[in-house]
């Protein structure tokens, strides 16, 4: 496969990011950053920074999806800086990690970024102040991954510690710890429906079902160390960078690897993105590269192979592309194909096997159809002599044939003789149930008799004529778990139509009972799940349903009763109920009323804070979110007062009342430490009492934290 575009930008690719207006942001070795229009393949904008990068990871670098701001590690110190992109500036430097900061972050919604330390900590800071939000559980190792959901609701990081850790940012709580890989992980990444992709360095990829904190399946491995990853935009899709320079290709839907080999770039790879509105694929090199594959390859010239019925020459093409087969053109070709196979059959059935042969010619040489082409001309050899068993009512003989060659069950012949059975079989039922009905339905099953097929329904049907009515009034009753036991124990009655009826009427409901779930019709949808589910076809899918239409009559309820404590902590306990639309709308409100909390937290004023918050301060669900900003406001307090030079009483005082809301943090062990380069203390930090964001209440708001309690 051949690159659409090749762009050099003279400098080593740290990382790419694809923005929410479809163009690529370029951040290289010297931080420098740039926009790409994918459109035209041109610089639409940059900027340069003075911070080097010594090693390519793209970890250490971020781009917020608006491209309005970019974060990068500074190497050889204990900082990231934050970039205004628009204005060119940089905005602050943030980090409180002991060592240096391995990889950075900035959430999908552009409102936090988070710095992950080689020590283990990870940081999570307002974007637009720089204040520190909330620290994340602890690594045991450095932490080398950070990705957030797409709605913002979720932070994962990875680390060398072979862990995973997953976030609530919003309600700033631990979700849950991630075990199960066997080696340092490099990169997390969100998928569709609470999954969660992860890598190891050594090519090992697992995906998680985050509801559950189980994993979902192991995917085949790759032999190679893993550089970068990304996905399609409907997260289907993985791309896999390794350092050989291979690209892999991955199907999360079947979790598949569906070519290990799928590109090979002669250079060393540093980052991959996906470009959704072309289908495309940008490679970040070393060398200073960017290569824009088109993942459909080139459509002008599979158009021109189809219409010159050149199949052989496009299904080659497949084969060296297997993303081909998710496009148009590949579903075009195939429906092509299945309607060859129609005419052809029927010209086979007709007699005319030259025709047939002549139409499938342009098959022929594909090996995933020339089997199959070879097999239908052979087998229909034998077609004549099935018509004539059927024309002579040998139908043992001619079952046996259709047995012996299976796409004889596709055709006109084998249908009418099916349906010769049918009628012999459902006369027989009728006649069953006279005086002398079962000597007389034997002489009308007659002449299938012998065959293996039919055997046991005819003397099931002899037999146990008398379950079979109790059977029907079992159907007319509607008890759906007697008609199940039935069926179970005599299989006999699938042969007749009430089954049939029965059956047709559940892949009904199946139908309904999904639109009902899908339009929000859910008391509906409960009643078809209570049936479902008694089918095994539809027993899982049915169970699943319910399950999520108990939580979602739930929450609904706790809504329609404005009974907001419920609604937000069954969200906080529910994560499948944020992607509902009442869920955004709550969560949207929620952010701006943050927003507009964090104007107040630059000012210092708790008292404005608190009434800015009014509405949440009895939500439970909310209490760690909301401390978590009082934190930053009582930090700015602080450190108002020690620029006024205030009496070090108050600023122990201070101190004493932010441990004991808060516990020791980063926050208040930085300012301590500033508070000693300016004030003797004989203060000991751990023999102070200790609160902890997970136990902070609204109760316990200060409008100044110097005062003494």
């Amino acid at each position: 496969m051949d690159a659409l575009k090749l762009i050099n930008i003279k400098s080593s690719i740290l990382r790419l990011t694809t923005l929410n207006n479809g163009q690529l942001g370029v951040v290289d070795e010297n931080t420098a950053m740039r926009v790409i229009d994918t459109k035209h393949y041109r610089v639409l904008d940059g900027f340069k920074t003075n911070v080097v990068h010594a090693n390519l990871l793209e970890r250490q670098a971020a781009i917020s999806s608006d491209g309005f701001y970019c974060i990068s590690t500074v190497g050889g110190s204990d900082k990231a800086a934050v970039f205004d992109v628009t204005n060119k500036k940089l905005l602050y430097r943030v980090g409180h990690h002991k060592g240096e900061i391995e990889s950075v972050g900035i959430d999908s919604q552009g409102r936090y970024c988070v710095t992950g330390g080689q020590d283990g900590k990870v940081f999570v800071w307002v974007l637009q102040t720089g204040l520190l939000v909330f620290s994340m559980p602890n690594h045991g190792d450095f932490v080398t991954s950070i990705d957030f959901s797409q709605n913002g609701q979720w932070i994962a990081t990875g680390s060398y510690d072979r862990t995973i850790n997953i976030t609530n940012l919003s309600t700033m709580k631990k979700h849950l710890r991630l075990l199960g890989h066997s080696s340092v992980i490099v990169s997390v990444l969100f998928i569709s429906g609470l999954r969660l992709l992860s890598a190891e360095r050594d090519g090992a990829l697992v995906i998680w079902d985050l509801y559950n904190g189980t994993i979902i399946k192991r995917l085949p491995k790759l032999g190679d160390e893993i550089i970068s990853m990304c996905l399609s935009v409907d997260k289907r899709f993985a791309f896999v960078a390794t350092r050989l320079g291979y690209i892999s290709l991955y199907d999360l839907n079947s979790f598949t690897l569906l070519r290990q080999h799928y590109l090979k770039i002669n250079e060393t790879i540093t980052s991959i993105a996906f470009i959704s509105e072309k289908f495309s694929l940008a490679i970040g090199t070393k060398e200073g590269n960017i290569y824009f594959y088109s993942l459909f390859g080139n459509e002008s010239e599979f158009q021109e192979l189809i219409k010159n019925q050149q199949y052989r020459d496009f299904y080659n093409l497949v084969d060296d592309n297997p993303m081909l087969v998710y496009s148009q053109m590949y579903a075009h070709v195939e429906l092509l194909w299945v309607k060859y196979v129609q005419t052809a059959k029927r010209y086979l059935e007709e007699g005319e096997k030259l025709k047939a042969k002549e139409l499938l010619e342009p098959f022929i040489g594909i090996p995933s159809k020339t089997s199959f082409i070879q097999q239908l001309l052979r087998d229909y050899e034998q077609y004549a002599l099935l018509l004539t068993y059927i024309d002579e009512k040998r139908y043992a003989l001619a079952y046996s044939l259709v047995k012996q060659y299976a796409l004889f069950m596709d055709t006109d012949a084998y249908r009418k003789m099916e349906l010769i059975w049918k009628k012999h079989f459902l006369k027989a039922q009728q006649i069953i149930m006279t005086q002398n009905g079962e000597e007389n339905a034997r002489k009308i099953l007659a002449p299938f008799r012998g065959i293996t097929e039919k055997a046991p329904l005819i003397q099931g049907m002899c037999n146990e004529h008398r379950i079979y009515e109790y059977f029907k009034k079992v159907i007319v009753s509607r008890n759906f778990v007697k008609f199940i036991e039935l069926t179970r124990m005599h299989p006999f009655l699938k042969e007749f139509s009430e089954y049939d009826d029965v059956k047709l009427y559940i892949d009904q409901l199946y139908i309904k009972t999904q639109k009902e779930f899908k339009s929000g019709d859910y008391i509906n949808a409960k009643k078809g799940c209570e049936i479902l589910i008694l089918f095994p076809d539809y027993t899982q899918e049915a169970r699943e349903m319910s399950e999520i239409i108990k939580i979602k009559n739930l929450f609904y309820e706790a809504l329609r009763a404005e009974n907001y404590i419920s609604a937000f902590s069954h969200l906080s306990a529910y994560p499948l109920l944020y992607d509902i639309p009442e869920a955004k709308k709550l969560e949207m409100q929620w952010n701006k009323v943050v927003d507009k909390a964090l104007q107040c937290v630059v000012k210092g004023d708790a008292l404005e804070l608190r009434t800015v918050f009014s509405s949440y301060l009895s939500i439970n669900a909310k209490f760690s979110a909301i401390g978590s900003v009082f934190s930053q406001c009582y930090a700015i307090q602080l450190q108002n007062k020690i620029g006024k030079h205030a009496p070090a009483i108050e600023l122990e005082n201070g101190i004493r009342n932010y441990i004991s809301m808060f516990g020791i943090d980063e926050t208040i062990l930085d300012f301590f430490d500033l508070f000693k380069g300016h004030y003797e203390t004989k203060t000991d930090l751990k023999m102070l009492k200790q609160g902890s964001l997970e136990s902070w209440t609204p109760a316990m708001i200060l409008g100044d934290i110097t005062i003494k309690k």
